[in-house]
């Protein structure tokens, strides 16, 4: 049974990807309306990934149990303040520039402190079943995010659509001042203080951390990529932003089914080869976007790609989970799990925009596919451990 704490944590992780999922969806087309050309969309997208990743060492380290509420309340204002504030930018890019940054910023931070509360809240107990959910309820908000915004962009306008569903974040402010204050002890990092004790967490941390890393690496590279340029690649194609919207609902809500029944899944099928069929899947899936040309075509790629997504989050943060059930950091673990996270959304986009310019959008998500997966295979088969994970040794 939940406890009312962690049920809030999920309400709290929803509604912070409820306005990154609005966001994701529009940011290309917002800038692309002010004339802003492909290569710049990519690499200011992959600047909300430079920023969140820069957010996760200091906000993970700084993590403490007594502190957590402030620190929640204080990143959900900064969080809706910096999302809502695309609508009254105009497009400038100076302005753009820093909302960018500061929203990048504000939700690496509420990331790493919400996967380090709801770990503290179960103490690591039941990982799989926690994780399940956790992500599940991620997912749900980037659906929410996808499905409104696209609506609501079509027919009031995407600044509309961005200062009403940028504000929710802040609205749940006060659930969390009226939740009692964590009781678990305090992280501290094990190899010392100051910046040499921080450089030896990391390097030490359980091998586990860094599988994991490497998985949502490659499951957000690929995702951003599509993510940031699908949009107007529908618009090419005949799709409305509420088109667009609806199939990353789709994808979204695929992630969230599979995430509430993977407790079930995973008594059926090896976590690893998951990890092995999950990442070829979700490269074929991205690869056959170009083939695809009718709404429902693609809602079954968007499907399937959702399903492989969901699952790869699962077995990755569930990882991570285990660790607090050993008495280990998860203020540091979580902080390197979503690194790899944002540095995948700091490649994806960038590149895809790169690509995209010299050779068209449609064979760019192909290019992205195959490149990404053979790139993954090389790394997971280079050593013993990441060929146990997938099941190969």
């Amino acid at each position: 049974m939940l406890s009312v704490p962690v049920l809030i944590q999920y309400v709290i992780a929803a509604a912070c990807t409820t306005a990154e999922g609005t966001l994701l969806l529009v940011y290309a087309p917002y800038l692309d309306g002010y004339g802003y050309a492909l290569p710049t969309i990519g690499t200011l997208s992959a600047l909300v990934n430079v920023f969140r990743l820069l957010s996760r060492v200091p906000v993970g380290a700084a993590y403490r149990p007594a502190r957590a509420r402030r620190q929640l309340v204080l990143w959900l204002l900064v969080f809706a303040a910096a999302t809502s504030g695309f609508a009254f930018a105009g497009g400038l890019l100076p302005l753009v520039v820093l909302l960018t940054v500061v929203h990048g910023f504000a939700f690496g931070a509420l990331g790493t402190i919400n996967l380090a509360v709801v770990i503290d809240l179960t103490e690591g107990r039941r990982a799989g079943a926690t994780m399940g959910l956790y992500t599940a309820a991620l997912s749900t908000g980037y659906a929410l995010g996808a499905f409104a915004g696209g609506a609501l962009s079509d027919v009031f306008g995407i600044p509309v659509a961005l200062a009403l569903i940028g504000l929710l974040p802040a609205l749940l402010a006060p659930l969390v001042l009226a939740r009692p204050a964590l009781s678990a002890q305090p992280h501290v990092l094990e190899h010392g203080p100051g910046l040499g004790g921080l450089w030896r967490a990391h390097r030490d941390l359980d091998v586990r951390v860094w599988l994991a890393f490497v998985i949502v690496l490659y499951i957000n590279l690929v995702s951003d990529a599509v993510d940031t340029f699908f949009a107007l690649y529908g618009l090419a194609i005949g799709l409305p932003l509420a088109a667009t919207g609806a199939l990353k609902g789709l994808k979204s809500g695929a992630a969230t089914f599979i995430r509430f029944i993977s407790a079930g899944v995973f008594r059926v099928v090896d976590h690893r080869a998951v990890n092995f069929w999950g990442v070829l899947l979700m490269g074929a899936a991205t690869f056959a976007i170009p083939f695809l040309g009718s709404f429902l075509a693609l809602a079954v790629v968007f499907v399937v790609a959702g399903v492989c997504r969901g699952l790869l989050r699962v077995t990755s943060a569930a990882m991570v989970a285990e660790l607090r059930a050993e008495g280990r950091n998860v203020g540091v673990a979580s902080g390197v799990y979503n690194a790899g996270l944002d540095i995948g959304g700091i490649i994806g986009p960038a590149l895809a925009g790169v690509v995209a310019d010299a050779i068209g959008l449609a064979p760019m998500f192909q290019v992205i596919a195959a490149g990404s997966v053979l790139a993954y295979f090389a790394v997971a088969l280079s050593t013993a451990r990441g060929r146990a994970a997938l099941g190969l040794g």
